[in-house]
């Protein structure tokens, strides 16, 4: 599956560059908040937003694992309360899943993908919105495990239900991620109609859907050698920095999957890396710096570059604006699985790499906060 495929879904100064000794230190505040929740013995709701908190502070701090028990322990106590949280409850499934999606373990991450979306089935209802929302991301799952067409079932699924609900908004959703399957799958002509569907279902108005069919006609350009088709684009998209960036284009990060020592990925280490850098009102990116590196070695440059590479879409702001920076956690793991002979679970397979948006978390709020303010004041 193409970068853009799987980002799709989510500029005149130049930035400082980071000290080079500067140390990311995650710290353990929500996870000492946790602990003063479950001493005092707070409500559910409490404690499960704590948990949330606590496991996305772990995660950030690449305590993997330490974030999976803190979670599948809040899940063991507040799964019952399901009926009266559902949605806090499913979503400590949904931050499971990407733990597990990140740690390796394919079957914890489809199956807490499953258990996030079955929960809202149970308790709003198959056409409720929070449910379809989450059947959406669980076809991003299942095309994320390479189950094309399984996350076409799933996106199919949410078409006819929105549809039959009153919300074309979510069906175009749904119809558009049908196309992006389509192109994984190098079946262009259909890719391209299902895209017109679902800007036709999402009406004139929505000029988020339209911009995202010519992402995908330009990407297909691409693919066909019209290497001028990303900067035409751009020429003519702009978006609010008060939104979600919008990535146009990027490569996969350089497999190094030949090299004859790999085998040593194949342990129990987790490994990461911490990338911040600047999207320029451009749209594309600048000051790509490794906050933190925690083993991944000869993955670092390919990740650099990838970074670097990519293109956004065009920021709609002044051009002295300084744009926006942004912090990517990239964890490089093979599959845990069990090897045929024993039932001792090993790390497996290829490795492959999983990237991840952290700038919004409170964990990396700090750096995100120095880097802006530096670049107001000498920008």
């Amino acid at each position: 599956m193409s970068g853009l495929a799987l980002l799709l879904l989510a500029q005149i100064a130049q930035p400082p560059a980071a000290a080079p000794d500067e140390i990311v230190v995650v710290g353990h505040r929500a996870e000492d908040a946790l602990a003063a929740c479950l001493a005092r013995s707070c409500s559910p709701a409490e404690e499960v937003e704590a948990s949330l908190q606590a496991s996305v502070e772990q995660f950030a701090g690449g305590r993997y694992g330490v974030a999976r028990k803190t979670l599948q322990a809040a899940i063991r106590r507040n799964r019952d309360h399901a009926v009266q949280l559902p949605g806090p409850v499913s979503s400590l499934y949904a931050t499971l899943a990407t733990v597990a999606e990140h740690e390796g373990d394919r079957e914890l991450w489809t199956a807490s993908a499953r258990n996030n979306l079955l929960i809202l089935r149970r308790h709003l209802g198959t056409a409720n919105l929070a449910t379809l929302t989450e059947q959406l991301t669980f076809g991003d799952t299942m095309l994320g495990i390479g189950q094309s067409h399984a996350a076409d079932d799933a996106y199919r699924m949410v078409q006819r239900l929105a549809l039959a609900a009153g919300h074309p908004a979510m069906a175009a959703g749904a119809v558009f991620r049908r196309a992006l399957v389509a192109t994984a799958r190098g079946d262009y002509r259909t890719a391209r109609r299902l895209a017109d569907d679902a800007v036709a279902l999402a009406g004139p108005d929505d000029r988020r859907l339209a911009d995202l069919r010519a992402m995908l006609d330009a990407r297909i350009a691409v693919t066909r050698g019209d290497d001028g088709a990303i900067d035409a684009l751009a020429a003519r998209l702009r978006q609010s920095v008060d939104e979600q960036p919008r990535l146009l284009f990027s490569e996969p990060v350089f497999d190094i999957n030949f090299a004859s020592n790999q085998d040593q990925w194949h342990d129990s280490e987790i490994r990461f890396a911490d990338v911040g850098y600047w999207i320029r009102p451009d749209g594309r990116t600048a000051g790509v710096e490794v906050l933190r590196d925690a083993g991944l070695g000869q993955w670092r440059s390919g990740i650099v570059k990838q970074v670097a590479d990519r293109r956004y879409v065009p920021l709609s702001v002044t051009a002295d604006h300084p744009g926006l920076y942004r912090i990517d956690r990239f964890t490089v793991r093979a599959t845990i699985g069990t090897p045929i002979g024993t039932r001792i679970q090993r790390r497996m397979g290829t490795l492959t790499t999983h990237i991840v948006d952290l700038t919004e978390t409170e964990a990396l709020s700090d750096i995100h906060k120095r880097r802006t303010a530096q670049q107001t004041t000498t920008g």
